[in-house]
């Protein structure tokens, strides 16, 4: 038997292989955040992620094949705490409250997330301009993200009436478009606005998109 092989699966410290294997690519990863949202991808380099993450440079190539596949499972954690950050409100929300106070609700949680310096740089620049593959991966992430939004509240509206010349999947599209530029230019600044206002101009900006397409339909009770 190979001691190589004997050695991959030998337990240490009470840590089984498997055990040993997450907790280094949970470090990769956590890394992989801090060094792509502060010295950014173009600068990172396997020894600079796996010095940050604190493993031999051999092992990054057990999880990874690149540092752009790295970057976009860094990317993936990102959006999937962003997108959680709204669907976990939505079972919170008062269905007895108007449009845009739901979007308030929705988007306090999101806008706290960005308030990572980390997480804003790598969703909204670091995964700009990288490869064919990860700029397909951003567009498609940001159109779910906002057919998800805007989906939602046009169910918490009503009925809606998209009529001949309104397309819905334009309108995520728009509505994703505003809040991921607002994002990404209240990043820049360092958050010079408040949270609540930011909160607040984007909340109205959504329910300015739905509302002129909702039906009037009485409430059950």
């Amino acid at each position: 038997m190979s001691s190589v092989s004997e050695a991959a699966g030998r337990a240490y410290g009470g840590e089984s292989a498997a055990d040993r294997d997450d907790r280094r690519r949970r470090q990769l990863l956590d890394a992989g955040l801090r060094v792509f949202g502060s010295v950014g991808y173009r600068a990172a380099t396997v020894r600079g992620l796996c010095r940050e993450a604190k493993i031999a440079d051999r092992h990054f190539y057990q999880y990874f094949d690149r540092t752009e596949d790295l970057l976009l499972a860094v990317y993936a954690e990102c959006i999937a705490h962003l997108t959680d950050s709204v669907s976990d409100t939505m079972a919170e929300i008062d269905s007895d409250g108007d449009l845009r106070a739901a979007a308030e609700q929705l988007l306090d949680p999101f806008f706290r997330v960005v308030e990572d310096p980390h997480l804003a740089r790598v969703v909204w620049m670091e995964v700009l301009g990288v490869s064919p593959r990860v700029e397909q991966t951003y567009l498609t992430v940001m159109q779910q993200f906002g057919t998800l939004l805007l989906g939602y509240l046009r169910t918490f509206a009503g009925d809606v009436e998209s009529g001949p010349d309104v397309d819905i999947d334009l309108l995520a599209t728009a509505a994703i478009g505003g809040i991921s530029h607002t994002a990404m230019t209240w990043y820049q600044s360092g958050y010079a606005a408040e949270r609540r206002v930011v909160v607040a101009t984007i909340a109205t900006m959504l329910a300015n998109i739905v509302a002129p397409l909702t039906v009037s339909v009485p409430r059950t009770t």
